[in-house]
């Protein structure tokens, strides 16, 4: 959660899971507290919600004590906009979300779509659209997708503000922001002043928003192939890189002299290697992170009645399958040794 006080300062706020039922009855949006005891950190280099060095985290000695809610000097909103024009140069960065605002010019449906992760999951897709007619589209995932009431205005303008953003690219070419849980969003708010100032310099001729259409995933995927491990092993991946296939086949073993985890680098997820004062972000484009966490990068042979192949599960798989973390299992075991929660 985000914390701002009198001043207007805010500072991003850790709740651990072991607190958390003890001081969730104060942590309500608009509410004035007290927080005293709390702990100083220093922010993770990535994913940033608000752009500090430093964040506040709650402990088990933490007390919080109510104040008068009703206190109207205390600023209600915190945001960094960021001009639509200026988002693609953010493009495949994580070291902050995102905030924008524009016009909503095109809703969709709520559908299911695959993730970047290969995941199902419901998206609704928000066109926005600044004062020079630069345009942007949302990618709104999961339970934000299914919130975001996509009957607002068609007589009136609808200018909103998305904060918790991260501009993304798929297949190379198209750039989008996306919108997961640490997205949240403000509409047609008369008591942001930057709202306000959107308002004036919009026509006054409305223009009803459009309605898209998305397929669901699930329907889509009735067209998918389903291929043999000898027909894939012919495939040329770089003729096909953007096609989709599926496959039927038993896990035989692990494969020899490979490593199961990797150093991930906290901010990109790419690996990491000594360098002169520690360890350095090995991603091609450049990233200035230090740190690393232990994920998952497990190497398979999966067998069909045509062929053996090598198939490889990464950190969010790994977890939905063994039950833990790498950085856990890193804790008992050397990569180069094959936990038996993997291997069995």
């Amino acid at each position: 959660m985000v914390v701002i006080d009198q001043m207007g300062y805010a500072v991003y706020c850790e709740v651990p899971p072991q607190v958390l039922d003890k001081l969730k009855q104060y942590l309500q949006e608009g509410k004035i507290l007290y927080i005293c005891n709390a702990c100083v950190e220093r922010a993770k280099p990535g994913f940033r919600v608000v752009d500090t060095p430093y964040i506040l985290k709650l402990i088990m000695r933490t007390q919080i004590f109510e104040g008068n809610s009703n206190d109207t000097t205390f600023p209600k909103y915190v945001f960094s906009l960021t001009p639509i024009e200026m988002l693609p140069q953010y493009a495949r960065r994580t070291d902050r979300f995102l905030d924008v605002i524009g016009k909503i010019t095109a809703i969709s449906n709520a559908a299911v779509a695959r993730n970047t992760s290969g995941d199902l999951m419901m998206r609704r897709l928000i066109t926005l659209q600044d004062e020079k007619g630069n345009t942007v589209d949302l990618s709104l995932s999961g339970q934000r997708a299914l919130e975001f009431d996509a009957d607002i205005g068609q007589n009136h303008h609808v200018i909103a503000i998305f904060v918790g953003t991260l501009m993304k690219i798929y297949r190379e070419d198209y750039k989008f922001l996306s919108g997961t849980s640490a997205c949240r969003w403000y509409i047609n708010e008369n008591d942001i002043p930057a709202m306000r100032t959107f308002q004036r310099g919009l026509p006054s001729q409305v223009t009803p928003i459009k309605k898209l259409e998305l397929l669901s995933e699930d329907y889509m995927e009735q067209g998918v192939e389903e291929k043999t491990l000898f027909d894939l092993k012919q495939i040329d991946p770089l003729a096909d890189k953007n096609k989709r296939f599926q496959c039927t086949v038993t896990l035989i073993s692990t494969a020899e002299k490979e490593q199961w985890c990797y150093r991930a680098c906290r901010v990109c997820n790419s690996r990491m290697v000594p360098c002169d004062d520690g360890y350095e972000c090995t991603k091609i484009d450049g990233c200035s992170c230090k740190q690393y966490d232990w994920k998952y990068k497990v190497c398979f042979i999966g067998a069909d009645d045509t062929y053996n192949l090598q198939f490889m599960f990464f950190e969010k798989k790994g977890v939905e399958l063994i039950g833990k973390s790498a950085e856990t299992l890193r804790k008992q075991y050397d990569p180069s040794s094959i936990p038996p929660e993997i291997s069995q």
